[in-house]
């Protein structure tokens, strides 16, 4: 791993990140893996789609190393996952090949979606909004209205505001009001609910005591103040949006 490059919580580009080349710092601690990048789909995405909220084409938008994508695509739904990352594409790639699953990735820039085919009527995402900027994020709602589907349905994940210290980072957090302000306010989009939900990560409080030894006995936030899930890996508040194409 390279100690010349290091991302840090005010950057939205996470492909020295996914491609293991750099460390993070910035958040109290180091690490060189993305904290969300667990090992399978993210349980409410599994529930989500359980419940029948995708349908037709799939949009994945900021699929990242594609866990959620290839769920998806085993459960039988034409799916296109979009990454501004070329590492998490080409792990996204490879992973699709193993399990035999047709998956068509790509490397896409969410705020203008250039060259991708539209007509998606369901779109999943997940943590990508929360790494936009405002402007951003205006830019990636007209992009999404562009590539959709008249009445498509779009869910988003994102960091939620929250009395919690140090983790997610606070620039993350995102106001029901922001949503609000982005989605519907060029009158592309209108927001159907906003309801509370969760990331699962690959954290876990042992992590963080290892964290606080290296650290000479010091951490930003208290490990036992984060909620676990029955694997014992700690979980941060989400909100989940879903909206429609107006």
């Amino acid at each position: 791993m390279s100690t010349e490059q290091v991302y840090t919580a005010g950057s939205a580009n996470f492909d020295p990140l996914y491609a293991g080349k750099v460390g993070t710092e910035g958040l109290g601690m180091k690490f060189d893996f993305a904290p969300w990048n667990i090992p399978e789909p993210q349980p409410v995405v599994v529930a989500l789609e359980a419940s029948g909220a995708f349908r037709g084409k799939v949009l994945d938008a900021g699929c990242g190393t594609g866990q959620n994508s290839l769920h998806l695509a085993s459960r039988g739904h034409a799916v296109t996952g979009l990454d501004f990352s070329p590492s998490a594409i080409g792990q996204a790639q490879e992973r699709a090949r193993e399990r035999g699953l047709d998956v068509n990735f790509a490397v896409a820039d969410a705020t203008k979606f250039e060259g991708v085919e539209g007509g998606f009527e369901t779109v999943l995402d997940y943590g990508l909004y929360h790494v936009l900027n405002d402007e951003q994020r205006r830019a990636y709602a007209a992009a999404l209205h562009r590539v959709t589907a008249p009445g498509a349905h779009l869910h988003v994940y994102g960091f939620a505001e929250s009395e919690l210290k140090g983790l997610p980072p606070q620039q993350l957090r995102v106001s029901k009001e922001n949503f609000r302000l982005n989605l519907e306010g060029e009158g592309q989009w209108r927001i159907l609910s906003i309801e509370e939900s969760l990331c699962t990560t690959n954290h876990t409080r042992e992590y963080f005591e290892k964290q606080r030894v290296e650290a000479g006995g010091t951490l930003p936030f208290d490990p036992e103040a984060f909620d676990v899930d029955e694997k014992g890996r700690i979980v941060y508040p989400m909100s989940y949006v879903h909206a429609e194409r107006v």
